[in-house]
């Protein structure tokens, strides 16, 4: 299937917008993403680290007594309060205390005693490990059990001395995923949008560029088949449109051009015709006064070769004269289908006398294989003929000419 040259240029414009809309979508959103969850992180930590510097000192000392069973005591109470307290300030889903060995030792949720182990801080030991070294460290984005998503900050708690006892923990939910799924339809609508906005606009400009270029096919295609003259209608001043003048220029050029041809070749067909009528009125009186000679002289075999030599010289000129009177006065050729093997066999048929006085041979090759074409048969018989004389008298006596198809 042939695709139009306006389809292809449609088609890539389009289809470069697309992915240029399409990637400019992804890097926002890829920047916008890692822009807050850094944010968020830096935030998270900061929270983390605030809490546990309200938990240092005495209450960091308290945090080594516990012991599981301790639920119920005064001590647990106000740690457990204090979290609570801790966890609504900073709008958090869950704060809590783990001691080294990653275990529970206080948490804000009412059903987490002590000792419980946190299976989900498996895959955050990295960043526990920070903070067992003092250094306050966020998780990546997880799936709660809700399946929304969650972030986890860590911070060590030290006791009177400086050494750090426990690690304190700050589950928040991250609110912005929520913003990017919201930005990412609507960054969805518009490249929707956009896709349809790149079609139409690709559409108009493939329309600009190839339309001209369709015009200049045709134009070409008309000259090609004789009209010469034709000209291309062009409103645009880019490169198209010079491309068009240009052409315009061109073809008015081949036809004055050909006009020029044509008169020359119209006065050259009427000198032709005068010349010729001005030669054939004194060939037909030599020969008038040839057959004069001939019945007067005496019978003399010489002086019969002599006067039938010249007799054949004037037959040769008048057929000349002929030949510049049928350039000069050419008639609407005559098709219809030919074989060019019987055309050529009918050339040497007509001039065999001539070419055997020459001892000239001509040979035929692969004739009967060329099929048959359409042609002037007259036309055809008058080329072939001058050919093969003209083959005949540029070679040595004896020669042979070669006639292959």
């Amino acid at each position: 299937m042939k695709i139009r040259l306006q389809t292809k240029t449609a088609l890539t414009i389009a289809l470069l917008v697309v992915l240029v809309l399409t990637a400019s979508s992804y890097l926002f959103y890829d920047t916008a993403k890692r822009a807050l969850d850094a944010e968020m992180g830096e935030r998270l930590v900061v929270a983390a680290k605030t809490s546990a510097a309200q938990l240092n000192g005495l209450n960091g000392s308290y945090l080594r007594v516990l012991q599981p069973g301790d639920e119920d005591t005064r001590l647990y109470g106000r740690l457990q309060k204090q979290l609570q307290s801790m966890r609504d300030a900073s709008e958090a889903r869950a704060m809590y205390v783990i001691d080294l060995e990653y275990k529970s030792l206080v948490d804000s949720r009412l059903d987490v005693p002590i000792g419980s182990q946190y299976h989900s801080l498996g895959e955050d030991r990295i960043h526990i490990d920070q903070a067992k070294r003092g250094i306050g460290a966020a998780s990546v984005a997880f799936h709660g059990k809700d399946d929304a998503f969650y972030r986890s900050a860590y911070a060590p708690i030290r006791d009177e001395q400086g050494g750090i006892v426990a690690i304190l923990a700050v589950d928040a939910s991250v609110l912005f995923l929520e913003s990017l799924a919201g930005m990412s339809r609507n960054m969805v609508l518009i490249g929707v949008v956009g896709m349809v906005f790149a079609v139409v606009l690709s559409i108009f400009l493939a329309r600009s560029i190839v339309v001209p270029i369709e015009r200049l096919s045709q134009a070409t295609q008309q000259i090609k088949a004789g009209a010469f003259g034709t000209q291309v209608e062009t409103r645009s001043k880019d490169e198209v449109g010079e491309l068009a003048m240009t052409f315009n220029e061109m073809s008015t050029a081949i036809q004055e051009r050909d006009q020029q041809v044509s008169r020359l070749a119209e006065e050259l067909r009427q000198l032709s015709a005068g010349l010729a009528h001005e030669v054939r009125n004194p060939l037909n009186g030599m020969r008038i006064f040839l057959g004069l000679l001939k019945r007067q002289i005496p019978a003399d075999p010489k002086a019969e070769q002599l006067i039938k030599q010249v007799d054949g010289e004037v037959q040769s000129l008048n057929q000349l004269v002929s030949e510049f009177l049928d350039f000069a006065r050419p008639t609407p050729l005559q098709t219809e289908p030919v074989d060019l093997a019987d055309v050529v066999a009918s050339v040497l048929a007509l001039l065999d006398a001539e070419l055997r006085a020459g001892a000239v041979e001509v040979q035929t090759i692969n004739l009967d294989t060329l099929p048959a074409i359409e042609a002037d048969a007259d036309q055809l018989k008058w080329v072939f003929t001058n050919l093969v004389k003209n083959a005949a008298q540029a070679i040595d006596r004896g020669g042979t000419v070669a006639i292959e198809g």
